[in-house]
């Protein structure tokens, strides 16, 4: 123990904040998959109604997705704020904390307002496809409100998870989804179960104050801390540049965000568009699999960004030139990870799901292991282009997949006669990425200073400099 403690000592800082970031980030993920298998037992002892838990997990899904475009705010503020942490500009980081927190909390409070304006004459029952001698119309549209209200809500607290970001705390991050996720579980578990009406309410206040209350807690102890406190946001701190500033590369990164949502998100519904429903179930076995070590290697590579973002602020070009290839080498291993697992897939499904429940396609399995290398190796891409906000080549490689990939899984569907044509046109699209980024990284780096700090840099040292004074 004393040799791996020598060892973190004599490492470099930023590798020392990345390693012990995803240690964390593991320990409190595999804490959060053991909480997963109680979730579902803990929602079918307090719902007795399968027609009512239905309706509460559509309408979670549903509102929540909403929670996929905060607008790109979190994401801008996030690099700004690591860059000027990094240059120790603490007039600009309040600056830009305050203009954040100002962007965001009007954009949420007209989203509020319009919403309670018009959620009155919508008829939910409707979009739900929920009989009203189920739920009552009233409890439903409370429930809907309620849940609408404290996303909102989360969209505006949950600015502490961009603070965290750059602050090299990503571990905290989840350690807030863990709780909540206790929260939940013990409070399904010792509340009792009541009428219909009652139970959807009931849920959706839980839900709202799970949510809400570990952001709360974060923010408080973030900004109670020494170092943090004199960077609290204030009126007086908010200025239209900053928020220009803020929301601009906050909007490249809501592009980027969306199109790539397009990309990855639609796979369920394009199948059952094109082939069958049924179908569905199939890609959702062999998805478990081969998605699951790309998304080890997400979670792995989760530091990175605000790392880099860190490292191009001090002007650390050859920490940067090392941990790049470091991640190549990493997605290199995964790769052989998705390829090595073909063997042993039918194994693996009839221990987890039973013997003759689907008969594994090899056919199949290969667009799946592709998909999942090339996932990894986007993400290596775009930690470290996200980090140095260089996002144009993703909006424009990934703009362009979101506008084919719908009629591309068309034609491959009908080519292929089954549904992995789907799953094909997804890794054709991200693969546009990972061939045209990698150049731009590689030309990015050449002309990268070694040393000192970047013109920009100084010009907001002065600028904090009159702040200050």
């Amino acid at each position: 123990m004393s040799f791996l403690t020598d060892k973190l000592k004599k490492m470099d800082t930023n590798d020392r904040s990345i390693l012990t970031n995803t240690i964390a980030a593991f320990l409190i993920k595999g804490g959060g998959l053991v909480l997963s298998l109680f979730t579902m037992p803990a929602y079918l002892r307090y719902f007795h109604n399968e027609t009512v838990l239905g309706l509460w997990f559509t309408l979670l899904s549903v509102l929540t997705w909403i929670l996929n475009f905060d607008f790109g705010i979190g994401n801008g503020l996030r690099n700004h704020l690591a860059r000027t942490l990094a240059t120790g500009e603490y007039g600009e980081a309040k600056r830009y904390l305050s203009a954040s927190y100002a962007a965001l909390g009007t954009i949420c409070l007209c989203i509020i307002v319009c919403f309670l304006g018009l959620f009155q004459n919508v008829n939910w029952h409707r979009i739900f496809h929920i009989d009203a001698q189920v739920v009552s119309s009233g409890a439903l549209r409370l429930s809907v409100a309620i849940v609408f209200v404290g996303i909102i809500l989360q969209f505006f607290l949950g600015q502490i998870t961009a603070v965290l970001y750059a602050m090299q705390k990503p571990s905290v991050n989840n350690l807030c989804s863990l709780v909540t996720k206790i929260l939940l579980v013990a409070s399904l578990y010792l509340l009792p179960s009541g009428a219909n009406d009652t139970n959807l309410i009931t849920m959706s206040v839980l839900h709202v104050v799970t949510m809400l209350l570990p952001l709360a807690v974060a923010t408080l102890a973030v900004f109670s801390q020494r170092t943090m406190r004199s960077l609290l946001p204030s009126f007086r701190c908010i200025k239209k540049r900053y928020i220009k500033d803020i929301v601009s590369l906050g909007g490249m990164f809501f592009l980027v965000q969306a199109a790539y949502g397009v990309i990855v998100s639609t796979d369920n519904y394009l199948i059952s568009w094109f082939s069958d429903s049924a179908d569905v179930v199939s890609y959702q076995i062999y998805a478990k699999f081969f998605l699951l070590i790309s998304s080890l290697f997400i979670l792995a590579v989760s530091p990175v960004w605000s790392a880099v973002t860190k490292a191009v602020a001090e002007g650390n070009k050859k920490w940067i030139e090392k941990l790049y290839r470091r991640l190549l080498l990493m997605a290199g291993l995964g790769t052989l990870c998705e390829f090595a697992l073909l063997p042993f897939l039918q194994f693996a499904v009839d221990l987890w799901l039973g013997e003759e429940t689907i008969t594994i396609q090899y056919l199949y399995c290969l667009p799946f292991a592709v998909l999942g290398s090339l996932t990894m190796f986007n993400s290596v891409f775009s930690s470290i282009t996200n980090g140095a906000g260089k996002l144009r080549i993703q909006a424009a490689c990934f703009g362009i997949g979101a506008l084919v990939k719908v009629p591309l899984s068309w034609l491959l569907v009908r080519l292929t006669g089954n549904w992995t044509g789907v799953i094909i046109a997804t890794g054709v699209c991200v693969g546009l990425y990972c061939l045209v980024q990698p150049l731009t990284i590689r030309k990015w780096l050449t002309g990268l200073p070694q040393g000192g700090e970047h013109s920009h840099v100084s010009e907001l040292k002065e600028e904090g400099k009159k702040y200050d004074k």
